[in-house]
């Protein structure tokens, strides 16, 4: 079987840090042995690429082996999306993105050393909105032309946020749920004499500014344009940063007016939102 790491330099430093420092050994290990469940679904150019865009291609393997790992039988095909489930009559599809910082004014930016900052919320949730963007009025539609993704079939968009800085800093409602439904940011209700906290909310927040003036709206799982997207999943995890199990820190969230639902319950992995008669419910599949 071939090896995920080769010997020469690779453009993606990440990788080469990871082969060749000894601190890294065990985290190297952990990526060969998902590479040798993930090499027959690895398109040809998989292991070229990997070490161009490194956290992409760990994105892949981690969550195809979370699901292999899950009992799910895997296909893939290098013209249609990344992953394929076959259930009955319908086809899942699940295509992976690993959007990176950005660039110009709207970039999220590294955290300076010594230095304090509010998380840049929005600009994350920007950064998320165009991995959507890219992947459903781009991709999705010439899979649907070229007859690959059927109509009726499930199709999900695997966003990985760990080439974002301070995307890990999350509230209680992940940042991708609030990236696709209009819930802004927290407030908390305090009673002054008691000096305690009474009760939490969310601002309503349907989009998002840019610098140049434009908005993005955070609330495309209320629009009908949206409804071919069955769900989003989201996952922060990367080479050096993973749960103890394989999934465990996935969030996935149903798209209340999609046209094609995934089953509930179908992917018990991490946790799974839906909106019930307009309340935000979660499940923890965690242990479970």
């Amino acid at each position: 079987m071939t090896s995920f790491f080769c010997h020469e330099a690779a453009k993606d430093n990440k990788y080469n840090v990871i082969r060749d420092e000894p601190r890294f050994s065990q985290d190297k290990e952990f990526i060969e042995e998902m590479w040798s469940q993930y090499q027959p679904y690895a398109d040809r150019h998989f292991l070229l690429e990997s070490r161009k865009n490194f956290k992409q291609r760990i994105w892949e393997m981690y969550l195809t082996c979370s699901l292999i790992a899950k009992g799910f039988s895997i296909t893939s095909d290098d013209k249609g999306p990344d992953i394929r489930i076959s259930k009955e009559e319908v086809d899942i599809w699940i295509e992976a993105v690993a959007p990176k910082a950005g660039e110009k004014d709207d970039a999220v930016t590294e955290l300076q050393d010594r230095t304090t900052r509010r998380v840049p919320d929005d600009q994350i949730k920007l950064r998320y909105r165009s991995a959507i963007e890219e992947k459903y009025n781009t991709k999705y539609q010439k899979y649907l032309l070229n007859k690959i993704v059927k109509p009726n079939d499930c199709y999900i968009i695997a966003i990985n946020g760990s080439a974002i800085p301070s995307a890990r800093r999350e509230s209680e409602i992940p940042r991708i749920i609030r990236s696709v439904l209009p819930f802004g940011n927290e407030s908390l209700i305090i009673n002054v004499e008691k000096h305690e906290v009474v009760d939490r909310l969310y601002q309503h927040q349907d989009q998002v500014k840019k610098v140049a003036g434009s908005s993005v709206s955070t609330d495309i799982f209320l629009n009908n344009q949206y409804d071919r997207i069955s769900a989003v999943l989201y996952s922060c995890v990367d080479a050096l940063n993973r749960p103890q199990e394989f999934g465990d820190d996935f969030v996935l969230l149903h798209n209340p007016l999609a046209k094609n639902k995934l089953e509930r319950g179908l992917i018990k992995l991490g946790r799974e939102y839906r909106v019930e008669n307009s309340i935000l419910e979660c499940t923890n599949w965690v242990n479970q």
